[in-house]
């Protein structure tokens, strides 16, 4: 059975990385897939810049 581990605070870059790096050594299942699916697009929400909407570009 998975422990149940609380996600890191929303800003923690580290403990993110830390957490889809255990997540990959967990066993493979749907669960284990789905919480890879989540930590890997908040890592890239919390890394990649923000784009301007149209209004800002203009």
């Amino acid at each position: 059975m998975r422990a149940l581990r609380p996600d890191p605070d929303l800003f923690d870059l580290d403990g993110w990385r830390q957490r889809l790096a255990d997540l990959q050594t967990e066993p493979q299942d749907m669960a284990r897939d789905t919480l890879i699916d989540h930590a890997t697009a908040h890592i890239r929400a919390i890394t990649t810049p923000p784009e301007k909407s149209p209004a800002q570009a203009g």
